[in-house]
């Protein structure tokens, strides 16, 4: 008898579990958009709540979800200071990487700090006076204060990517973030950032063949495994 119960005392919790997770999975797709909607750049979870005994009761299903569908490509994020990429990388032609300098060595590009920026708009560089957005860094810079940048690309926790394997692989920067240096003013999300669309360029990008040469279709094969994104 007691092998029986120790087995019901096991068992149990787990078909709850599983009627539930049905449960909510018919629920959404009940409710699911026709349309795609936009990225959500908040925080996210890998469980859609609320899942009894796999997440917390008191998280609203009706506020939060996986991250999924398509960003919004209209969007202009309102950012501390009106940085221009046109003016920078297109006007002044300053690398990309003399400011996110962690792009070709580390898993995140980086932002630059105001230490960075003062390099060009310090002392003997550009002044400041009857500048607004350059007072504005200066502030940030003289107070010791971190420029609070809005996130601009947030991928879900369960996604990994680094910028050191893709900048050293080929990648162009505007690949994903878009022509910046033409006709971004302030930051904007591009690329669809979708899993497809990832996929469609680790199937097609010519830096497989230009690195890889014969052994390209197997590299390929290897990029394209589930372990590369979702470790």
């Amino acid at each position: 008898m007691r092998p029986v119960m120790r087995t019901l005392a096991i068992s149990l919790p787990v078909a709850i579990a599983i009627i539930s997770i049905y449960a909510l999975k018919s629920e959404v797709q009940a409710t699911e958009p026709e349309e795609a909607e936009a990225f959500p750049r908040e925080q996210h979870y890998l469980l859609p709540p609320p899942v009894p005994l796999l997440s917390d009761p008191e998280r609203d299903f009706e506020n939060e979800h996986v991250a999924y569908g398509t960003v919004d490509q209209d969007e202009l994020l309102e950012q501390p200071i009106a940085y221009s990429h046109m003016l920078h990388a297109g006007e002044m032609q300053i690398n990309c990487e003399y400011c996110h300098s962690g792009a070709r060595r580390s898993i995140h590009a980086g932002v630059p700090s105001s230490s960075v920026c003062m390099n060009c708009h310090g002392e003997g560089g550009v002044k400041a006076e009857g500048r607004p957005e350059l007072e504005k860094l200066v502030g940030y810079h003289e107070r010791g204060e971190v420029i609070p940048w809005v996130k601009v690309h947030d991928l879900p926790d369960f996604v990994y990517f680094s910028h050191k394997g893709h900048v050293r692989g080929g990648v162009v920067c505007q690949e994903c973030h878009g022509e910046i240096q033409d006709d971004m003013t302030v930051a904007q999300r591009v690329g669809e950032l979708t899993m497809g669309w990832c996929l469609n360029c680790h199937e097609n990008h010519p830096s497989i063949d230009e690195n890889y040469g014969a052994e390209a279709e197997l590299r390929r094969a290897e990029i394209k495994d589930c372990w590369n994104c979702h470790k």
